[in-house]
């Protein structure tokens, strides 16, 4: 069964505006987003073929299907072009979901559910 993720994303370390002009020059090397974990336990953690909303201050932004089968360990959440800054906590641990972006540019409301990283969509 496909779970559907909302994935929270702070502007303050993602620059949105970047990715979704990279994402439109260059998407075959930029649609293959790795999504940190982040600080939360989780009990189930997402697999591959599960979908992945990405919001910005109560807005999903951008979609996406994810192609890991769980989290996997190794730098390249910290290395994004698009994190701000030099120093980044939002990446730490070094875990991280691959996830190919299908969708960006969007703006749809969604209720607040929270500040974990990563926690199932509200039905």
């Amino acid at each position: 069964m496909t779970t559907s993720w909302r994935v929270m994303l702070n502007p303050s370390l993602w620059d949105q505006k970047k990715y979704e002009n990279e994402f439109l020059t260059r998407p075959n090397e930029v649609s293959r987003l790795a999504q940190s974990k982040g600080m939360g336990r989780m009990v189930s953690c997402p697999k591959k073929g599960d979908l992945a909303s990405f919001i910005i201050k109560g807005k999903v932004v951008m979609r996406g299907t994810v192609e890991s089968d769980g989290f996997e360990n190794g730098t390249e959440n910290q290395t994004d072009s698009c994190n701000i800054g030099i120093v980044r906590p939002h990446a730490v641990p070094s875990e991280f979901v691959w996830i190919r972006i299908t969708e960006v540019g969007l703006s749809e409301d969604i209720r607040p559910t929270g500040q974990r990283t990563w926690a199932k969509m509200p039905v």
